[in-house]
């Protein structure tokens, strides 16, 4: 027999042995418990089997492991905190845990409830529920603010992690023609969805928004949410809904960047860089609202109605603006002190001694005119008004002769008559310092002018109900005309030899 003979009658052997495997009863039962190697038909979907399907092929959808919330001790021992991609876990009221649900649309728009947030991954999702008016208007838990707002997350993925409760940041009430007013709610105080009629339910939540500040180590420091709420009607079904989550890291104070307004000068449109003198130095706030600002105009805006909107004051931009101010407001001091209540915080009114005029105010002209022209000096000037601004957009904390004081004409209190004021003016003076290659802007001083009326104020309004307060701010250069210099020519100043010009000389 030769070589190549014995080789092919080997392989038909064997493949004769490998088929009479292949087809016994024992070699099919091991084939069909190894994974990939059998499958059983795929099921159709019908009427009868579709939610056991679902509930089947949902973790598949959502990336979890059960639909039910439920999660494995396992996963939370894997970390301290949360990690890119973790699904961040709620706790109930009586010690149970689940998962923080963000509605999304499945294989069609409709909202599916059972879509887990997962952490650091920002969603934006809209979705439509077909609804029931007269049914399921204040039955749906979907369309309650309380279902959003009562939300209890654990920090981290600890045992014995805190509990970190959602927050309402705003509630925006949108009427049927698209008209948004914001709605001051009392802290834990919901509005449920209400069924005026058969057609029209109120109250529906339309838009959610979470926004979730964690730290480096991954651990939720608090949760602030959202809503906007509005009327349904039937003629507008389906009802659609927008969420949204964003993830904020939160700063460490050591590690939070001091912000200048150019180096070391000025910049044209920057903010000015203020703050308050203290035995160490100067303190700046990183408080946008405890800096140098104006009051910003609005229209028909009342001096003693707020909340005023208030600006950062730019380098090198002049403002104007102003209020108005009702002078019948002065025989009204209930009014006033309600105000002050409202714009004012308690530590503020201690500073300022408004509580004094508070404790003393009464319904003669006086004294109501003295708490009006506190009242209208701090709307002016703003909270927490500073006392120094630096001379340069870079200037140090930690050396005050880089700080320039702001100088002002007030003496409201030392008047013997009332004195209302009329307009705040800041005149900025700046100068430029260095090379004329390279100037840099520096602020020299800065003064606050302040002018009350010297007449009775129904002389000044002329007749009018109302009288305008104003607030301008101007930056006026004071350099001095850029000269160019030039050093003087050399002089020849050399000791040369007796006998250097000889023969010449």
């Amino acid at each position: 027999m030769s070589r190549g003979t014995y080789v092919t009658s080997t392989a038909a052997v064997t493949e004769t042995v490998v088929r009479r495997w292949l087809c016994s009863p024992a070699a099919q039962s091991t084939l069909s418990d190894v994974e990939g190697l059998s499958f059983a038909p795929p099921v159709l979907p019908t009427d009868s089997n579709f939610d056991s399907l679902l509930n089947q092929f949902a973790n598949f959808i959502f990336g979890s492991e059960k639909i039910s919330g439920k999660l494995s001790s396992v996963e939370h021992q894997a970390s301290s905190g949360y990690q890119y991609g973790d699904v961040m876990t709620t706790a109930g009221e009586n010690g149970e845990r689940g998962m923080f649900w963000l509605p999304a649309p499945g294989v069609t728009t409709d909202c599916l409830d059972l879509s887990p947030a997962a952490f650091l991954q920002e969603q934006s999702n809209s979705c439509s529920r077909r609804l029931v008016l007269d049914q399921d208007c204040g039955t749906l838990l979907a369309l309650n603010m309380i279902t959003y707002t009562n939300i209890r997350l654990l920090a981290s993925k600890k045992k014995d992690a805190a509990v970190v409760a959602v927050e309402v940041a705003s509630v925006i009430q949108q009427s049927l023609d698209g008209t948004q007013t914001e709605v001051q709610l009392d802290v834990g105080e919901n509005l449920r969805a209400v069924l005026l009629n058969p057609d029209l339910c109120a109250n529906v939540v339309l838009e959610v928004g979470f926004v979730v500040k964690y730290n480096p180590a991954g651990e939720i420091m608090n949760v602030m949410a959202s809503l906007v709420l509005g009327f349904v009607h039937a003629d507008t079904l389906p009802l659609e809904q927008k969420f949204h989550i964003k993830y904020v890291q939160q700063e460490i104070a050591e590690e939070v960047a001091v912000h200048h307004s150019g180096n070391p000068g000025y910049v044209v449109g920057l903010p000015l860089v203020s703050g308050k003198r203290t035995a160490d130095g100067i303190i700046r706030s990183t408080d946008p609202r405890e800096t140098l600002t104006f009051l910003r105009s609005a229209k028909d805006q009342d001096c003693l109605h707020g909340p005023h909107q208030r600006s950062p004051i730019l380098f090198g931009v002049d403002v104007l603006s102003g209020c108005t101010l009702r002078p019948d407001v002065l025989h009204s001091a209930k009014q006033i002190s309600a105000y002050l209540y409202n714009y004012f915080t308690a530590s503020e009114m201690c500073h300022n001694d408004l509580q004094s005029l508070l404790s003393h105010c009464r319904l003669e002209d006086a004294a109501n005119c003295s708490l009006v022209s506190q009242v209208l000096l701090g709307v002016l000037r703003g909270q927490n008004y500073p006392q120094y601004v630096a001379n340069f957009g870079s200037s140090p904390p930690n050396n005050p002769m880089d700080w320039v004081p702001i100088s002002n004409n007030s003496k409201l209190e030392e008047a013997q008559t009332c004195s209302i004021p009329l307009s705040l003016h800041l005149e900025i003076e700046w100068t430029k310092y260095g090379s004329l290659l390279n100037p840099q802007a520096q602020i020299v001083s800065i003064k606050e002018v302040l002018q009350t009326n010297t007449s009775d104020l129904a002389l000044l309004t002329g007749g009018s109900s109302l009288l305008t307060v104003s607030s301008s701010v101007t930056f006026t250069p004071v350099s001095a005309a850029a000269l160019p210099g030039f050093r003087a020519l050399p002089t020849l100043d050399a000791k040369l030899p007796f006998e250097f010009f000889f023969p010449f000389v």
